[in-house]
């Protein structure tokens, strides 16, 4: 299994990065409240480690652990089985998703994805797309705005942007998908969801940071891009086989 995700690219220089408040852009979007695995391996034991030790708990109890009957007779013995532990239950149903998801990593569209999962909460292209307006403007969903907090966004963040092209929003996330897919599918298993981050070392998107006092202060939206690039990723709930889709990837100026 990998350690950690990984950066990719060619050789040019990162870009400057913003020394940003702690509250990023869409930190506060969705429900994503369980600990993240990023690229830092946030978390110890309950990050990747802790999920690969339950794992591979689970392979060692086998597969037919999924199987057992929730009580009975022993017929070797005549003796009683134990009802089936919730671990038992959390366990199985974890390899199963594990399985099921398989060892070859998804490819992703996300024009697709976000049209089949925008009930879920998918928004890639909605906050983050390259055709959301990039400049301040007296109406419409704007990157710069989402500084500010204008409408429709519902309230300010301290980093805003977008994907410079469409061609590089579908590169770089199936890049990073394929390179961490035992990450990722080690992370949906157990949590129903994967949180990471990578510099992909060329620029990827553009847009703003709140230089007003790190954030503290009045607003002031600079201008900047940047190779950094967040990438969510979630399980419909309730989906059997389980589904999944991009909740949200997006350049950033931090991970």
């Amino acid at each position: 299994m990998t350690a950690r995700p990984r950066g990719h690219g060619d050789d040019t220089p990162e870009p400057e990065r913003q020394q940003d408040s702690p509250d990023g852009e869409d930190d506060r979007d969705g429900d994503d409240k369980s600990p993240g695995r990023s690229g830092n391996n946030e978390g110890g034991e309950s990050g990747l480690a802790g999920n690969q030790a339950v794992l591979g708990r689970v392979a060692e109890q086998g597969r037919a652990h999924r199987h057992r009957n929730t009580a009975g007779t022993d017929p070797a013995s005549g003796t009683g089985l134990s009802a089936t532990s919730d671990d038992d239950v959390e366990f199985s149903a974890a390899m199963s998703r594990y399985d099921q998801l398989g060892a070859e990593p998804p490819i992703v569209n996300i024009a697709r994805n976000d049209s089949e999962f925008t009930d879920d909460g998918a928004h890639t292209l909605l906050h983050h797309g390259p055709d959301v307006t990039l400049r301040r403007a007296p109406t419409g969903r704007t990157i710069e705005g989402r500084i500010y907090g204008d409408d429709p966004w519902d309230h300010p963040e301290t980093r805003s942007y977008r994907w410079t092209d469409h061609t590089t929003m579908n590169r770089e996330i199936n890049r990073y998908v394929r390179e961490n897919w035992e990450n990722i599918r080690n992370d949906l298993a157990l949590t129903l969801r994967h949180k990471g981050g990578f510099d992909a070392r060329h620029r990827v998107g553009e847009g703003f940071y709140n230089k007003g006092m790190h954030g503290a202060g009045p607003r002031e939206a600079e201008y900047g891009a940047t190779s950094l690039v967040v990438v969510r990723i979630k399980l419909r709930p309730g989906s059997d086989p389980p589904l999944l889709f991009i909740d949200s990837a997006y350049p950033s100026g931090l991970l």
